[in-house]
């Protein structure tokens, strides 16, 4: 399947790079509904870029075997082995250059994400975070397992596409660009507040606002607006409370509801799939045995009247 750059290079004058590049793009997000991350895996043979820049943040993760990178600093050229795993990070409208070199023939598999600067700048003012004394820089790590982890639950989601909706993309996104805050800034700050659990009653509104809109495009925004907290604040309290992320909450909610129109007698799988907020039956199959332990197709047979002889 072809599939489009959508993370796109710029000049520091702010003229596009020219589309044609040698990299090729072998999975996207772009069908996904998520709207402040872009995540594309590029196989790219060796090349070389010349005082580019993104306009996004982009972290750049080795995900195949090991390539050169060159580059220079202080007027030295400097020549890194990127292993598998390790981590390059480049902060919106910073230029930079180098060249991968890797032997003829063959590629290096990178899996790339792109952070909306806004989004990122949002979740800092959540964080209760002073913005004006964060500076992110470029960087090289041998590896980030956070960054890792993320990137790799992300890349799943679309490749299995269990996990394209919007509050998939919007949890993750923000534990992306809170461990960017805190660990690739020049500056280290500090939050101002620290709050055990939700409070008992936002808690009950939180849970009968998720019951009330199951049938609909949940996102974490929408559940933190009705008990009047930001999604940063109320994910992380949500789960030291319930012991569950929102996403894996709704999951559950919309699952269990599933299960009790079912047993009514009166819908097909499909028609509840839709009617609980899946994207379509196989969808809720597959929440549905990793929580019940069998199909619902199963559940059904058994409900089946049997006839006494």
């Amino acid at each position: 399947m072809k599939y489009p750059h959508s993370i796109p290079l710029w000049h520091p004058n702010g003229e596009p790079v020219p589309s044609a590049t040698p990299s090729r793009v072998v999975l996207s997000s772009v069908d996904t509904k998520w709207n402040d991350i872009v995540v594309e895996q590029h196989h790219v043979p060796s090349s070389e870029r010349a005082d580019e820049m993104y306009k996004r943040h982009v972290i750049a993760i080795n995900i195949g075997h090991s390539f050169t990178w060159e580059f220079v600093k202080d007027g030295r050229v400097h020549r890194v082995q990127r292993a598998r795993g390790a981590i390059t990070f480049f902060p919106s409208h910073q230029p930079f250059s180098g060249r991968l070199k890797i032997e003829r023939g063959a590629f290096a598999n990178l899996l790339f994400l792109a952070l909306n600067p806004v989004f990122v700048t949002r979740v800092a003012e959540r964080l209760e975070l002073d913005v004006d004394r964060i500076e992110l820089v470029e960087q090289r790590r041998g590896t980030d397992p956070t960054f890792c982890h993320i990137a790799l639950a992300l890349r799943a989601g679309i490749q299995t596409g269990d996990a394209l909706d919007r509050m998939y993309g919007e949890a993750l996104s923000t534990a992306l660009a809170v461990h960017l805050l805190r660990e690739y800034g020049a500056a280290v700050p500090e939050q101002k507040k620290r709050y055990p659990r939700l409070p008992r009653e936002k808690l009950v509104r939180a849970m009968e606002y998720i019951q009330d809109q199951l049938g609909t495009d949940l996102t974490v925004s929408g559940i933190a607006q009705a008990v009047y907290m930001s999604p940063y604040h109320f994910t992380r309290l949500f789960k030291k409370s319930t012991g569950q992320s929102p996403h894996q909450y709704v999951v559950e909610a919309r699952v269990r509801k599933a299960k009790e129109l079912l047993t009514t007698g009166k819908f097909t799988i499909s028609e509840v799939a839709l009617h609980v907020g899946f994207a379509d039956q196989a969808h809720l199959t597959r929440h549905f045995k990793r929580v019940f332990g069998l199909p619902p197709q199963r559940l059904l047979s058994c409900r089946k009247p049997q006839i006494v002889v």
